[in-house]
């Protein structure tokens, strides 16, 4: 069924592709191709980063507001009991701590609203056109020009040498190198894009799914009275006996949006906590990062100055999901719990991923076997 959607969809691709850039024109065809791809490619990415306005919209549009916002009561408190129970919920007294000894609000407000979504847009328009520029070196544009069929050979065929491309004992890359490219790093760029690519975009709309069956009203909410959504309904819990956390945003504002802004109220999620995107996403990016350059740089002298920006990035990538956790927690915005399970989710998604990758080489290596094996001479 898969392989059967699968073939379809190349051939609805290239019934496209021919019918933009006309029959006769290859090397036109070829343009038309990456046009297209990275056309779908940002198309997905876009409508995967809107998965906390789609939770909005669902939300308003299948359930009474009332009624959403007391599941989304029960499930914090859920959370804040659990998290009693095991003894770690320290985000009352850590916000106090932060607001006694360091303060600067306006920095860690507009870091929550502005950093999230900035550094996860650099590293998908990294990975994109990292993808992108490696496939456009593959492309023979001469051949093309010359009459070659542009889908042929397929993008991520790596040619033997011209001495062994006609001997039967040699297998192409297409067959011999699936058990190597179960290594990442064996992977050609495309294959990375599309790894990297396919566990943010799984883990996402995981979160999604947590957004639409476990509303939870962040912590920030729970001593609110005023706040009232675009509707005028009462967002906040006014449990302010059990409960002293302060909207930071609200309270200090920040140089991006605020809460009281119309469009926010209009398109956010109040309830969209668990699991906490922040921290999905600021994992991801350190994720991406180790796994595209790696975590050391022993080859580089000391004196070097990539060797210092290598180090600086690297240590960075490591201390962003850190940093932004710390952040998420100080403002009131997640629980410790959220956070926990937004690494749950990537950690879910990688291992989901993973095992699709591997099964899908060791199959198509495995179904080489036979035409591979008929060719010798024994």
């Amino acid at each position: 069924m898969k392989r059967r959607f699968s073939f379809l969809f190349r051939q609805l691709r290239r019934k496209i592709v021919v019918g933009v850039a006309g029959p006769a024109s290859h090397q036109r065809q070829a343009v038309v191709g990456l046009a297209l791809l990275a056309l779908t490619e940002v198309a997905l990415l876009a409508l995967t980063f809107c998965t906390n306005f789609l939770s909005a919209y669902i939300h308003s549009t299948l359930e009474i507001f009332h009624g959403f916002r007391l599941r989304a009561l029960r499930n914090a408190l859920a959370i804040v009991s659990f998290e009693r129970s095991l003894g770690i919920f320290f985000e009352q007294p850590l916000q106090r701590w932060h607001d006694a000894y360091l303060g600067g609000w306006s920095f860690w407000n507009t870091y929550y609203a502005g950093v999230h979504p900035a550094v996860t847009v650099i590293f998908l328009v990294f990975i994109l056109v990292r993808m992108f520029g490696w496939k456009l070196t593959r492309v023979n544009w001469k051949r093309l020009n010359e009459g070659a069929q542009p889908l042929s050979p397929p993008p991520d065929y790596a040619p033997v040498a011209p001495e062994l491309a006609s001997d039967a004992y040699y297998a192409s890359d297409a067959a011999s190198a699936m058990v190597t490219r179960a290594s990442f790093a064996d992977m050609s760029p495309a294959q990375q894009y599309r790894f990297l690519r396919s566990v943010w975009v799984l883990s996402a709309w995981l979160s999604f799914i947590g957004f639409l069956l476990v509303p939870t009203m962040p912590p920030r909410l729970l001593s609110v009275c005023d706040f009232v959504n675009a509707a005028g309904a009462n967002v906040g819990a006014c449990l302010t006996t059990e409960f002293s956390f302060v909207d930071t945003i609200g309270a200090h504002g920040s140089l991006l949006w605020d809460w009281n802004d119309e469009s926010v109220k209009t398109l956010n999620n109040p309830y969209a906590a668990f699991p906490s995107q922040h921290t999905i996403f600021a994992a991801w990016c350190a994720m991406t990062w180790i796994m595209l350059v790696g975590p050391a740089s022993s080859a580089l002298s000391l004196r070097s100055p990539r060797y210092w920006l290598r180090a600086l990035l690297r240590w960075g990538s490591i201390a962003y999901p850190v940093v932004t956790v710390y952040c998420i927690v100080i403002t009131a915005n997640h629980y410790i719990s959220d956070a926990l399970a937004g690494l749950v989710v990537l950690a879910i998604s990688y291992a989901c991923v993973r095992f699709y990758h591997l099964f899908k080489s060791r199959r198509q290596y495995y179904e080489s076997v036979p035409a591979l094996t008929s060719t010798l001479p024994y």
